[in-house]
């Protein structure tokens, strides 16, 4: 599945995650890499439509400047560099900086706003189909956020190749775990193996 993507390169920014996000919220999906990314690893991620290199106060490293890759620099992707070698920082200015950023990612990078959760659950589905295979997966279940989103993701990925193992150990808020299996039951029929450890634990 098609996802556009805006890379960061980190060249001693501090704002990178800020600036990512920020283009995540122009539903463009984006994420932060080191500076000695080589071009050959961003070869491996598909739909890169453009690159910001971001410096800042932490660019020295050990007494030396650090400098994107020369291999980086002559890839055909559109570049923004921001912060070194006397690009300008990104503004401070709040709309400033929005002006800036979609101008370069909607007109210069042609990216689309196709990061929507949509996208993203087919995304992540193809990914745990590619990684799994025909093989089997067993998930220690806690019940949290983490692991129950987990859970639903690869019970549409591979469907009833999921196990899941949730114990009981007697710690949780009351009928915490009898709830957890109760709703897993009912999503994931026979795939849950629940286990009252209660009586170890207290």
């Amino acid at each position: 599945m098609q996802v556009d993507k805006i890379l960061i390169i980190d060249l001693g920014g501090t704002d990178n995650g800020e600036i990512a996000r920020e283009l995540r919220r122009y539903l463009v999906y984006s994420e932060v890499h080191p500076h000695d990314m080589t071009a050959a690893e961003l070869a491996e991620i598909e739909d890169v439509r453009g690159v910001i290199i971001n410096g800042g106060p932490n660019r020295e490293v050990d007494g030396v400047l650090i400098e994107p890759s020369a291999d980086i620099l002559a890839l055909d992707v559109p570049f923004l560099h921001t912060g070194y070698d006397g690009y300008p920082d990104l503004p401070v200015n709040l709309q400033e900086r929005a002006k800036l950023l979609n101008e370069f990612v909607f007109d210069t990078c042609k990216a689309r706003p196709n990061w929507t959760i949509e996208n993203f659950l087919e995304w992540k589905t193809a990914e745990i189909r590619e990684e799994v295979g025909d093989r089997k997966v067993l998930l220690a279940l806690s019940g949290g956020v983490d692991s129950t989103v987990l859970a639903a993701l690869l019970g549409k990925a591979i469907g009833d190749r999921l196990t899941m193992i949730h114990v009981n150990t007697g710690l949780m808020r009351k009928n915490e775990s009898e709830h957890i299996r109760e709703v897993f039951d009912a999503h994931f029929p026979g795939q849950l193996i629940y286990v009252d450890a209660s009586d170890r634990f207290l």
